[in-house]
């Protein structure tokens, strides 16, 4: 009879984010993240079989996460609506305590094929979402990526050079494009 399981997959997973995080995609090991669930390493490797699939595990559930995100919330039209679903999203990003991490995560996302679909993915969600809210226009897919490229490179800028917190500075920067695409908005 097997034994019950004491740590849903999704506890783990979240403990496997937080040392992937930490530690970086090479940094990280299958027994850090059972030292940090409080398992055996045999346990993870029972339930992932190895440090590739957890990583993958993890980075798919992160997509699920902003695909839900994103069909729970309303699709409202136009700049003030745009400018509430940015500052919540922003918000998430926190004030950057251990946001380097995430930079590691980018890199395997590049240099991994599954990763790089679950990156994509990700990236176009974030795209759409911003599109579908700006007023239509021709120049709409473009607005919209213009818009996701200041939070991106914002996001670069504080990690070099922090500003405050990471959400105030993005979300500032984000607000400034706004403000010269949208003036009367």
């Amino acid at each position: 009879m097997a034994r019950p399981k004491l740590h849903s997959d999704d506890e783990i997973l979240s403990m496997a984010q937080a040392v992937l995080v930490a530690k970086g995609p090479a940094g990280f090991t299958l027994s850090d993240v059972a030292e940090a669930v409080g398992v055996s390493r045999a346990a993870i490797i029972q339930r992932f079989e190895n440090k590739t699939n957890l990583h993958r595990r993890v980075m798919e559930r992160s997509t699920q996460e902003v695909r839900d995100y994103f069909a729970a919330r309303p699709v409202v039209e136009g700049i003030p609506a745009l400018r509430d679903m940015l500052r919540e999203l922003i918000a998430g990003m926190g004030e950057g305590e251990g946001f380097a991490g995430y930079l590691l995560l980018e890199w395997s996302d590049v240099h991994d094929e599954a990763l790089n679909r679950l990156a994509q993915e990700r990236n176009r969600l974030v795209r759409e979402a911003i599109a579908v809210r700006l007023p239509e226009s021709p120049e709409r897919d473009v607005q919209a990526s213009l818009i996701q490229a200041v939070i991106q490179g914002a996001t670069m800028q504080w990690l070099i050079e922090p500003q405050g917190p990471l959400n105030g500075f993005v979300e500032a920067q984000t607000f400034r494009l706004l403000d010269r695409l949208f003036p009367r908005a």
